[in-house]
């Protein structure tokens, strides 16, 4: 009887105690799910170089805003910039970004491979850029187009392919301007070769690159068109050369999925979805971005742009043409000045 009664009692006992478990479980669940809902918002921004001016001075404070008033929440804003290829390397690493702005869908692709980015997820294009030269004013190199980069005794300046989307893009260029005139892979591969003959210098970035420019090595530099105006607008005496067949770079942003809460995610996505907006667009464009819909803009039409797509897609062109010929044929030849001293003497 007795052990009847206290087989009853323990019964009752743990089930009282596996009821209080999930009611102690239910409540801080809740207190948590309040949290993430009604409090502030901190958001980590990793993007490319080239985008840091119109981020920081005028994108990020104007998202502030519209989040705050639609929201009622407080949002604190930070930002990492970097080279498109070593940010999406640092993120797969573990880097706490929660959205990224990449230079290229290639490296999405890494952060998709990485199990960073959910690989069904669509890749958001926010703003254009073309590739362009920049010369020293009044062009002495007499450079028109991409050939003329290919001549003996010109000094390059290049982004790395390796690190920078600015690299991977000007590869493309150089590549596809030939290829898609002339048809022949040996006519673009023989152009590659040359101007790379002439590369005497390998900046990480576009933005890297550029800094050189400024600090007088070389005769020319590969880039974008917005960074390159930026730099006008900073008083850096320069010529831009728009060559008349030249590709349009595509930048894309993402949600870092294993990065965010479910608050991070609802202010990551309206993060993106601003850049998208007409208010996004047109910050973006007073920094020199093309908008995404060509036909709103006030930018001067290109002669015969192309895109990656003419040359087969990001896994095609970056298989074929950067990694096969660039990194494996053209990159252990090359003959390059020591770059460090020039950047560290800038910074220091």
């Amino acid at each position: 009887m007795d052990s009847t009664r206290d087989r009853s009692w323990r019964t009752l006992s743990n089930w009282v105690l596996g009821w209080l478990i999930v009611i102690v479980i239910l409540f801080y669940t809740s207190q948590a799910i309040l949290a993430d809902s009604r409090g502030p918002v901190r958001l980590v921004v990793y993007a490319f170089s080239t985008q840091e001016e119109v981020l920081t001075q005028e994108i990020f404070p104007a998202f502030e805003r519209t989040w705050e008033a639609e929201t009622g929440r407080d949002l604190s804003l930070e930002a990492v910039f970097g080279p498109s290829g070593t940010l999406a390397a640092h993120i797969n690493l573990g880097a706490p970004a929660d959205v990224v702005l990449l230079s290229n869908e290639q490296h999405l692709n890494w952060l998709k491979v990485g199990r960073r980015v959910r690989w069904e997820a669509e890749p958001v294009i926010f703003g254009h850029t073309p590739m362009v030269i920049v010369t020293r004013p009044g062009n002495p190199a007499n450079v028109a187009g991409f050939s003329d980069l290919g001549r003996p005794g010109l000094r390059l300046i290049h982004a790395d392919p390796g690190q920078s989307g600015a690299g991977d893009w000007a590869v493309l260029a150089e590549y596809g301007s030939v290829l898609l005139e002339t048809g022949s892979r040996d006519a673009a591969e023989t152009q590659l070769r040359a101007i790379w003959d002439n590369v005497c210098l390998l900046a990480p970035s576009a933005r890297a690159g550029m800094t050189l420019f400024e600090l007088g090595a070389g005769e020319a530099l590969v880039t974008y068109e917005q960074d390159a105006r930026l730099a006008q607008t900073r008083g850096v005496p320069l010529d831009i050369i728009v060559p008349e067949r030249t590709i349009v770079a595509q930048h894309v942003a993402a949600v870092v999925d294993t990065n965010t809460t479910q608050a991070e995610r609802r202010a990551a996505q309206a993060f993106i979805d601003f850049l998208l907006s007409e208010a996004g667009q047109s910050a973006l464009a007073h920094y020199y971005v093309r908008p995404v819909q060509p036909e709103a803009s006030h930018f001067t039409a290109l002669p015969r742009p192309f895109t990656v797509i003419d040359l087969g897609g990001w896994s095609q062109a970056y298989a074929t043409i950067v990694e096969q010929l660039w990194q494996q044929e053209i990159k252990p030849r090359l003959d390059l000045e020591p770059a460090g001293q020039l950047l560290s003497t800038n910074f220091s």
